[in-house]
């Protein structure tokens, strides 16, 4: 469960971060868009912790 709560944070922060990328000030864009790659980062490494459990259970 908690696997499935972590996937959905990383979704929901990177569904408002896309809200940064379209600002007009430079600053707003690049931190959206190191917002995004940092939780694209930590969704695929949960991604990756997950299937690794359901391995493990076969």
């Amino acid at each position: 469960m908690q696997h499935f709560l972590k996937l959905l944070a990383a979704i929901i922060v990177i569904t408002y971060s896309l809200r940064l990328v379209n600002a007009q000030n430079d600053l707003l864009v690049f931190s959206g868009l190191g917002i995004i790659l940092l939780s694209m980062y930590l969704l695929l490494r949960e991604l990756d912790q997950l299937f690794e459990l359901f391995k493990s259970k076969l």
